[in-house]
C-alpha cells in the first residue's frame, strides 16, 4: 500500500514538472497540477485511516482547492518476534495491557476513583487482536486484566465497581484446572498484593473512609465487596489453610486488644487446628465443612433476630403483646450495650440504622408468608413495630423518628393496617385506590368517554346520560370495535340492591355516539360514603366468544350529589357534561395492588373470593385478545 502511494506521489511531480515545461512552450497536453498531501507515516494510526484530507499547494504562489478521500491501512509483511521467543503470551499481554492503561489514564480528565477503565476503540482493537492471535482464552484474559487493573488502581485509583466486576467475571471464566503454573502463581500474588493494600486502608479508615463522606462510604462498601468475592477465590489458589492463616495473623497484629476479635480468633484456631488434624487434599470439599463449622461455631446475628421474629408470629393469643416481644426486646438491649461501648456515635447511628432497616424487612417477609390469617396476628406485629420504634429511637438519644417512619416502615405499617380490615374494608379501599388514579389521570391512549350525571335529591334518583366515547382501541380484526357501556354503582356491597346496566352495541366504530339514560336509587346514607363511586365499563362486544375488555372509569358520587353540588339542585339537567379517560392494564405488565393480594389470599372468605373472581374475568378476557 505505501508502494502504491509512492508510485502515485511521482506521478504528481512528474506531471507538475511536465507542467512547469508546458508553460515555458513545451508540451501543450501534460498534466495539470491539482494539489498534493503530505502524511507523516509516524502519525497514521493503528486502525489506519478513512477520511477527507484537504489539498496543499506546492508553493505560497499556487491556488488549490479541494480535498481527496483516502483509504489508507497499515500492512506488515514481517514482524519482530524477539520478545515473543524471550516471554510468553500471558506476559506480553500483560505488558500491552499496564502500556496502555498507563497511558489511557494519563490522558483523561477524572477525578480520582472515578475512571471506570473503558479504553479508546484503538487501545480495543490492539489488545484483542493480541488475544486471538495468541489464543487466550477468556479466563486467562480476565486475569490478566485483573493484575493490571489492580495493580494500576494501587497508584492511580480507579472506581471499585469497576475491579468487582473484573473479579465476577474471574468468577464466572473460573476452572480450576487451567490455573496453574505460571498463571496461578501470578493470580496468587496479585491477590496478595492487593490485599495486603486494602488492609492498609483498612487500618486508616476514618481517615480514608470518613464517615461524614457518603461517596467514601461507598467506595468502602465496594472495597469490602471486592474482598469477599476475592476471598472465595483465593481458597483455590492458595489453599485454606493457608488463606486462615493469613487472616487469623492480620486480625491478632490489628485488634488483638478487642473482646469480640479475640472470640473471632479463638473460632479460627480451632477451625486451623481441625484443618491440619484432617489433612484434606480437596479444597472445595473442605472449604465447604469449614464454612458450616463457622456457621455452627458464631450464629450470625440475621438468624438470631429471624429466630425471636418468628416466636413473635407463633405466640398463642393466649400469651399478651409484651410477653410475645420480650425475647426480641431483650437480645437487641444486649447488642445495643456491646456496639455503645465499642463504636464512635457517628459508626454507632450507621450501625443501628442498618438494623433497623433488616429488621422490618424481616417482620415484612413474616407478614407475607402469613396473609389471610386472624387480625390478632397483625395486631401483634402492630405492637412489635411501635415498641422497635420507640427503642430505636430512645427518647431521641438514638435514631430520628424521620429515618426511623420512612420508606420500609410505611409500607409495613400500611400492610398491617388493611390486613387487620375486614374484606368489605379491603374493597372500599380498592376503589378508593381507584378513584385517586382516575383524579390524576389526563390523558389516556385507550380512549374516553362523556358522561352527564345529576341527582335529584326529593326522589333520591341518580341521573346518569352516557353520550358518548372517543379514541377507542380496536378490538376486532378489522381495525374497529362493536363497544358498549356497562354502568354500576360500586362497591356492591353498599349497594346491594342496585344492578348493573348497558348501553346497546354499536357496530364497527371506535367513536361510538349512545345518547342513553339510566337511573339508579341512592339514598343519602349510600352517596356519603368515600368509596361510593360510579363505574363505567368499555367492553366490545363478541358473537361466538366472551366480550373483550376495552377501558374502565369512575366517578365519584360525592362530585354530583352532595347538596350544593350544581348536579344535585333542579338545575341539574343543564349542567356540562364532563368526560373521563378510561384505563386499561393487561395483566402482564400489572402489578396488583396491596388490598388486591390480601384478597386473593383469603380463601375462605366468600365476599371476597367473589370480588376477586371478577377482576380475573376481566383479565382473562384480555389474555384471550
Amino acid at each position: 500500500m505505501l508502494k502504491c502511494i509512492g508510485r502515485y506521489f511521482k506521478q504528481i511531480a512528474k506531471s507538475v514538472r511536465a507542467n512547469g515545461a508546458a508553460g515555458s512552450g513545451g508540451e501543450e497536453n501534460a498534466d495539470d497540477f491539482l494539489g498534493c498531501l503530505n502524511i507523516p507515516l509516524n502519525e497514521i494510526p493503528v486502525v489506519g485511516y478513512d477520511k477527507w484530507f484537504k489539498l496543499e499547494p506546492r508553493s505560497s504562489a499556487s491556488k488549490v482547492q479541494g480535498e481527496c478521500h483516502l483509504i489508507l491501512r497499515l500492512f506488515s509483511s514481517q514482524r519482530d518476534t524477539t520478545l515473543s521467543k524471550r516471554e510468553s503470551n500471558v506476559n506480553i499481554h500483560k505488558k500491552i495491557l499496564s502500556q496502555i492503561l498507563e497511558y489511557e489514564h494519563s490522558h483523561i480528565q477524572v477525578e480520582p476513583y472515578n475512571w471506570n477503565g473503558q479504553v479508546s476503540p484503538p487501545a480495543w482493537t490492539v489488545l484483542s487482536h493480541h488475544a486471538a492471535q495468541a489464543d487466550l482464552s477468556p479466563l486467562q484474559q480476565a486475569i490478566i486484566r485483573w493484575q493490571c487493573y489492580s495493580s494500576h488502581h494501587r497508584s492511580q485509583r480507579m472506581c471499585y465497581s469497576l475491579l468487582l466486576r473484573l473479579l465476577r467475571t474471574i468468577d464466572a471464566e473460573w476452572d480450576s484446572a487451567a490455573v496453574h503454573g505460571e498463571l496461578g502463581s501470578h493470580l496468587a500474588d496479585s491477590f496478595g498484593s492487593y490485599i495486603e493494600y486494602c488492609l492498609g486502608l483498612i487500618k486508616n479508615m476514618r481517615q480514608v473512609f470518613p464517615c461524614s463522606n457518603s461517596a467514601a462510604v461507598i467506595r468502602c462498601e465496594l472495597m469490602l465487596s471486592v474482598l469477599s468475592v476475592y476471598s472465595f477465590r483465593l481458597r483455590y489458589v492458595w489453599g485454606p489453610a493457608h488463606s486462615l492463616k493469613a487472616v487469623l495473623k492480620e486480625v491478632e497484629q490489628q485488634v488483638k486488644h478487642s473482646s469480640s476479635a479475640m472470640d473471632v480468633i479463638a473460632y479460627f484456631c480451632q477451625v486451623r487446628e481441625l484443618w491440619a488434624q484432617l489433612a484434606w487434599p480437596d479444597s472445595s470439599g473442605a472449604f465447604i465443612f469449614i464454612t458450616r463449622l463457622t456457621d455452627v461455631s458464631a450464629p450470625h446475628p440475621r438468624w438470631t433476630l429471624k429466630r425471636y421474629i418468628q416466636h413473635i408470629s407463633l405466640s398463642p393469643d393466649s400469651i399478651n403483646n409484651d410477653e410475645a416481644v420480650s425475647p426480641l426486646m431483650k437480645y437487641l438491649d444486649n447488642t445495643l450495650v456491646i456496639l455503645s461501648e465499642s463504636l464512635v456515635k457517628e459508626n454507632l447511628s450507621r450501625v443501628l440504622q442498618s438494623l433497623w432497616e433488616v429488621v422490618l424487612r424481616m417482620i415484612q417477609d413474616t407478614v407475607a408468608e402469613n396473609r389471610g390469617v386472624q387480625a390478632e396476628f397483625y395486631t401483634r406485629f402492630q405492637y412489635t413495630v411501635e415498641a422497635l420504634v420507640q427503642f430505636f429511637h430512645a427518647e431521641g438519644e438514638g435514631l430520628a423518628l424521620e429515618n426511623l417512619k420512612s420508606g420500609d416502615y410505611k409500607v409495613l405499617e400500611e400492610e398491617l393496617r388493611l390486613n387487620k380490615c375486614s374484606s368489605f374494608e379491603l374493597i372500599e379501599q380498592y376503589f378508593l385506590e381507584k378513584i385517586s388514579q382516575q383524579r390524576i389521570l389526563k390523558h389516556s391512549k385507550f380512549g374516553r368517554v362523556s358522561v352527564k350525571c345529576y341527582y335529584d335529591a326529593p326522589e333520591q334518583r341518580l341521573t346518569v346520560e352516557i353520550l358518548h366515547a372517543a379514541d377507542l382501541i380496536a378490538l376486532d380484526a378489522n381495525g374497529l370495535s362493536d363497544p358498549f357501556v356497562i354502568v354500576e354503582l360500586c362497591p356492591h356491597h353498599l349497594f346491594p340492591m342496585a344492578k348493573s346496566q348497558r348501553t346497546q352495541v354499536k357496530l364497527k366504530t371506535l367513536h361510538p355516539v349512545f345518547d342513553e339514560f339510566f337511573y339508579f336509587h341512592v339514598s343519602p346514607e349510600q352517596y356519603r360514603h368515600r368509596c361510593a363511586c360510579l363505574t363505567f365499563t368499555v367492553m366490545d362486544y363478541d358473537w361466538l366468544s366472551t366480550n373483550d375488555f376495552a377501558g374502565e372509569a369512575v366517578a365519584p358520587l360525592s362530585d354530583f350529589c352532595w347538596p350544593g353540588r350544581p348536579n344535585a339542585t333542579p338545575a341539574g339537567k343543564t349542567v356540562q357534561p364532563f368526560i373521563l379517560h378510561l384505563s386499561r392494564q393487561k395483566p402482564s405488565g400489572r402489578v396488583p395492588s396491596v388490598p388486591e393480594r390480601m384478597l386473593e389470599a383469603r380463601t375462605g372468605e366468600r365476599e371476597a373470593q367473589e370480588f376477586v373472581r371478577r377482576l380475573k374475568e376481566i383479565e382473562k378476557s384480555m389474555e384471550e385478545e
